[in-house]
């Protein structure tokens, strides 16, 4: 056992918090007995020569439940808590999981996202620090999900239970969260207070896992989370996390710990550094490809193994926190990808911000269809398409031709430097219907400085000539501006703008093209935490204390400075915050 695993026992023990039996412990973007002796149902035999890795077959995926109940619900709804069991849960989601590591170690960590199980497990940056811990003798690492039902967690007082061994959160040695979004945080308070840790950090005891965040949200800001975290990793987490679990094994209290880990490039601790944040840590190709571990059918990308293309993006799209000169684009070579993809895996997910970009990209499309398996690309860009790229693509099950035209006009295009054309995003139409795809799905960016009506006007007859086409799914997302981008001090325009601007679509697109859209008013929340300091995070805490609706969101924020981390940034000089249009 570490030395900093054994003094949080010994405090726990001595407030009676600690089981008398031992059992096991975005990164960066939201649990009852312990199981020492795996269930009957789960293989015991390693798969891929991984050692400790438990693997099952795929099986059929059961069909979903709708969250609008008909007639009867109240009835079905009763039946179901009679039978409410979170620990027999757990158990399903193993029996159908691909790539589990169980294992027991002396300090353990909880790896907890702030989202339920389906979207946690589409995480490839949580898979990979997830099997990253575990590859240490003396840590073991498990998952812990928001619940799907949180309400009745609470109406039950059921503490988050970990996935492998059914730990409550309370018993780790230490909590990581992986957090991607900016209004993740509220999952990040469910878990903690379902788990009966003190939210705020200044409330905790010495007995208290320390808690630790890291995911993609840290790329952009994490002020808002200081008041409850003891430090964060900024940026990629490959290196930093390796020298934490250095600090981990060795430190013989928080305090050592939390001196050990000021020494690593890229951690921010709040008590210490206060709002002086590092600068965001980027990894070489050397690290690269990210692995996945586990493949599920209970998730987004079902049955889906996944495995990082290349990090970061050639381009220098000015709304975009993955742009060359943030993060420039580095790929692994091809075979270097290949040679993780293992044989079992019926669907393979090419991840990356700029997949369609990567040089490999075409050759392994087709080693991997050569072998039975679908595939999925998390990026394409209009302009790279052609026949055979899209022909590969439909041969791999797609059914689906999903780009992003990201502004509403070819004028704002240019002026976001997106580099797309028109006639780029209707050829990817035409290319998709020949291959025999079913749809086209884009995604376009509201709200952008300078917009007109004229540009809206654009969107709605060019919308109208892709339907056209082929059937049209418009998903619309109001700009969000996001520190380190060009459009880091540009101003949000306004719930009421963007709520015009969604209506005039609506009524000129209905019957023709489906339309889906993040709400104006959750976009401003967004917003405010986007741009938040330290104080944005106990306004949240209030606004989720007093249910989280829109209106405790806006009454928590009246008194929370609206460009905190913005002035933050200039204060300390941390990086260039004026000017950035």
């Amino acid at each position: 056992m570490s030395r900093v695993g054994f003094v949080l026992r010994l405090n726990r023990a001595a407030n009676a918090l600690l089981p008398e039996v031992e059992s096991y412990w975005d990164f960066n973007v939201p649990t009852r007995r312990i199981v020492h002796v795996l269930p009957d149902y789960l293989e015991k035999t390693p798969r891929g020569g991984t050692d400790g890795l438990v693997s099952r077959k795929d099986s059929r995926p059961r069909k979903g439940v709708s969250q609008r109940l008909p007639r009867g619900a109240r009835k079905r709804q009763s039946q179901a808590r009679r039978g409410w069991d979170p620990d027999a849960r757990r158990r399903a989601w193993l029996a159908d999981e691909t790539g589990t590591i169980l294992r027991s170690a002396p300090t353990t960590i909880g790896l907890c996202y702030p989202n339920p199980y389906h979207t946690a497990m589409s995480s490839l940056g949580y898979q990979v620090i997830y099997r990253m811990m575990n590859q240490r003798s003396t840590i073991a690492a498990e998952r812990i999900v928001l619940p799907d039902d949180v309400s009745e967690h609470q109406r039950r007082r059921q503490a988050p239970l970990s996935i492998e061994s059914g730990r409550p959160l309370a018993d780790f040695d230490l909590l990581a969260f992986s957090v991607a979004y900016d209004l993740d945080i509220t999952g990040f308070f469910e878990l903690l207070s379902l788990g009966g840790v003190p939210i705020l950090r200044a409330e905790r005891q010495p007995y208290h896992p320390p808690v630790i965040l890291g995911g993609p949200l840290t790329a952009s800001n994490a002020l808002p989370f200081g008041p409850f975290i003891d430090l964060a990793v900024i940026g990629d987490g490959e290196i930093a996390v390796a020298r934490l679990l250095d600090a981990i094994e060795e430190a013989d209290s928080r305090e050592d710990f939390l001196e050990r880990a000021d020494g690593v490039d890229g951690v921010w601790i709040p008590e210490l550094h206060g709002d002086r944040v590092p600068a965001v840590q980027k990894v070489s190709v050397g690290v690269l490809p990210a692995v996945g571990q586990i493949v599920t059918r209970h998730t987004e990308l079902s049955n889906m193994f996944l495995i990082e293309s290349s990090r970061g993006c050639p381009r220098f799209c000015k709304f975009c926190l993955v742009r060359s000169r943030e993060s420039p684009m580095r790929e692994p070579e091809l075979e270097r990808v290949m040679a993780h993809i293992p044989e079992w895996a019926p669907r393979v997910g090419f991840v990356g911000a700029a997949v369609s970009e990567w040089s490999g990209i075409r050759e392994a499309l087709r080693r991997v269809i050569a072998m039975g398996k679908g595939v999925g690309v998390s990026s394409l860009r209009a302009d790279r398409l052609d026949e055979e790229f899209v022909q590969l693509l439909a041969q791999g099950g797609y059914k689906t031709m999903t780009v992003a035209s990201d502004a509403p006009s070819q004028r704002l295009r240019n002026t976001m430097a997106k580099g797309i054309k028109t006639r780029h995003l209707l050829n990817a139409a035409r290319l998709g219907r020949a291959a025999g795809m079913k749809r086209l799905k884009l995604y376009v960016i509201i709200g952008i400085p300078g917009e007109t009506q004229d540009d809206i006007d654009e969107l709605i007859a060019f919308t109208k000539e892709c339907a056209a086409i082929m059937p049209t799914a418009l998903g619309v997302s109001p700009l969000v501006p996001k520190l380190h981008t060009p459009l880091g001090d540009a101003a949000f325009a306004g719930v009421a703008h963007i709520d015009r601007t969604l209506k005039k679509l609506r009524r000129a697109l209905g019957g023709i093209a489906e339309l889906r859209s993040t709400s104006a008013k959750w976009a401003w929340v967004e917003y405010r935490m986007s741009q938040g300091g330290q104080d944005a995070g106990p306004a949240a805490l209030a606004a989720w204390r007093a249910g989280g609706g829109y209106r405790a969101w806006a009454t928590a924020m009246q008194e929370v400075e609206e460009r905190g981390a913005l002035r933050a940034a200039e204060r300390f000089e941390l990086w260039p915050a004026a000017g950035m249009r």
